[in-house]
């Protein structure tokens, strides 16, 4: 009799116990719940002040000077109403070493043979900005930013043989400092129509002081929590 118990009680406790290692099964049915954060910095009227680096062929290159508006219809598209930059020239050696070192004097294909360069340049260009970021600098600050894709149109001034149209695409970096004011680290492709030469590239490198006019857009106060089953 006393055996019989026995059995009956190992019986009832090994029905009760799961097997080593196996988890119960609800484990694998609770769902994940991630916290997705709002942008905490929005921007609806923009002002930048520009330096840059504009090399506009092997014998100039022009160090600019500009400003840029730019209005956001949403957090994620804006109009560039204008970006307009002036260009202080500075010949490389180059065209020097020839003349000194072979005799060769340079002469341009197109342009009327002018070794001609950019003095100013404006655009206007829609702003995509996909890409919201949150870093960690020096595993210490917070660091807020966005990435953003421009691309538009607008026109060239040489110094002598005048305003030829042109179109732009790029990307620029923004890093916030406050709520209103950001740095932009700016790439743009550039290209100009010239008849002998046809379309021309040049790149401008650009780095900005942003301001925001006026207040800024309110931030909202919840982030917004969704479920991944």
């Amino acid at each position: 009799m006393a055996r019989r118990i026995l059995f009956v009680a190992l019986a009832l406790f090994g029905a009760m116990t799961p097997a080593h290692g196996a988890p119960p099964e609800e484990f694998y049915d609770l769902p994940k719940v991630v916290a997705v954060q709002n942008r905490t910095y929005y921007l609806n009227h923009d002002l930048t002040v520009n330096l840059g680096w504009l090399p506009s062929d092997a014998f100039n290159k022009g160090y600019t000077i500009g400003t840029s508006y730019t209005y956001y219809f949403s957090d994620y598209l804006g109009w560039e109403v204008v970006n307009a930059n002036y260009s202080f020239n500075s010949e490389t050696n180059l065209k020097k070493d020839l003349l000194e070192n072979f005799g060769a004097a340079v002469e341009n294909v197109g342009f009327g043979g002018i070794l001609d360069y950019i003095v100013y340049y404006f655009t206007s260009n829609i702003v995509y900005t996909p890409l919201y970021t949150k870093s960690l600098l020096f595993n210490k600050n917070i660091v807020r930013g966005e990435v953003s894709f421009v691309f538009g149109a607008g026109g060239a001034g040489f110094d002598e043989t005048g305003i030829r149209a042109l179109i732009t695409a790029g990307a620029y970096l923004r890093f916030f400092t406050k709520e209103d004011t950001s740095w932009k680290f700016d790439f743009r492709n550039n290209v100009y129509f010239e008849k002998s030469l046809g379309a021309v590239n040049t790149i401008s490198l650009m780095v900005g002081y942003s301001m925001q006019l006026g207040d800024p857009p309110k931030a909202p106060i919840m982030s917004e929590e969704l479920e991944k089953k």
